[in-house]
């Protein structure tokens, strides 16, 4: 069979691969480096899928592309903005394609995003070349964008005690040589117990961490159930949820803690359209609902049971 000239391949599994067909070569294909990764290089490239519009890829792998946008985006925004206490001052770490700052921006109450992404090739170019993802919002007053190893930010906020509302982590995935070429990943360092403990310590009393992480189903688990087990010696709250994403061929997953006093359902969904129409500034109706809502913390039983045999003796005392 012939072959599209312009095509990505993507490994997402051990005997599964993404074959993605591109209206033309690649609009962007430029190598980084960060100098503060002890010169670690990342390829960072742009285009235009036949499906699935344009798109950006980090180390060959996709993060994100225009028809996906709203289905990742508020998955990763909507519930942790949701269970927050407030929503005043945001932390984004990775996220520079611009579409997580994006989403916080448009909520009523939001004061001050810091978003914190090493990559200026990430942000500069996804800023001329994908404009729907940030939708102008790098012209906001509320935005702040630093480039620099998020480990800093999270250290320099945690000595001095300042803390945030909501935290994200909108990063890569951790390295895994079985869904690529590479074995590791700039941001693996960020997946670690000292990393989720510093989160920990910038959140305020009440607020949300929410951390996306790697594909959870029946075929692929162990990843998620790492880093979930590290999450839950930290956060009082541990909720593991996730969607659909078409162009990373799986069901990628998300985590969202707390140690919020009293009860924590990221779940509930009581009265949250109306919720959300008081607190979000645009129309929502075609992206949430109070149904999808509830659908993205359904899990398969044979996964619901694994993550369920922890067992409350793995939750360790909150630590602040």
């Amino acid at each position: 069979m012939t072959l599209w000239p312009h095509v990505h391949v993507e490994t997402v599994g051990p005997g599964r691969s993404l074959l993605l067909k591109l209206r033309q070569p690649w609009l962007l294909d430029e190598e980084e480096v960060f100098p503060a990764l002890g010169d670690r290089r990342a390829r960072i490239q742009i285009g235009d899928f036949e499906e699935l519009g344009r798109g950006l890829l980090i180390d060959g792998t996709v993060q994100l592309t225009e028809t996906v946008d709203a289905t990742y985006t508020t998955a990763l925004v909507f519930p942790a903005a949701l269970a927050a206490a407030s929503r005043r001052r945001w932390l984004i770490v990775g996220g520079g394609d611009g579409a997580t700052p994006r989403e916080a921006l448009r909520f009523r109450d939001t004061e001050h995003v810091l978003l914190v992404d090493i990559s200026r090739v990430v942000v500069e170019r996804t800023q001329e070349l994908i404009p729907s993802f940030w939708a102008g919002c790098h012209a906001d007053p509320r935005l702040e964008i630093r480039h620099c190893d998020a480990w800093l930010v999270l250290r320099e906020m945690a000595a001095c005690g300042e803390q945030v509302d909501v935290l994200l982590f909108d990063l890569s995935d951790p390295g895994n040589e079985e869904c690529s070429s590479f074995s590791d990943s700039s941001a693996d360092h960020l997946y670690t117990e000292e990393a989720f403990q510093l989160a920990a310590r910038c959140l305020r009393p009440g607020g949300v961490f929410a951390v996306q992480l790697a594909e959870l189903s029946p075929l692929r688990f162990v990843d998620h159930l790492r880093h979930r087990r590290l999450l839950r010696s930290l956060f009082r709250h541990v909720r593991s949820y996730r969607t659909l994403v078409e162009p990373f061929g799986c069901a990628e997953s998300f985590v969202i803690v707390s140690n919020a006093q009293g009860p924590f359902d990221p779940a509930d969904t009581r009265g949250l359209e109306e919720r959300l129409g008081q607190i979000y500034t645009c129309d929502f109706a075609d992206t949430y609902s109070a149904r999808w809502h509830e659908g993205l913390f359904i899990l398969p039983p044979g996964v619901a049971r694994r993550l369920d045999e922890e067992g409350p003796s793995a939750r360790g005392p909150a630590q602040r």
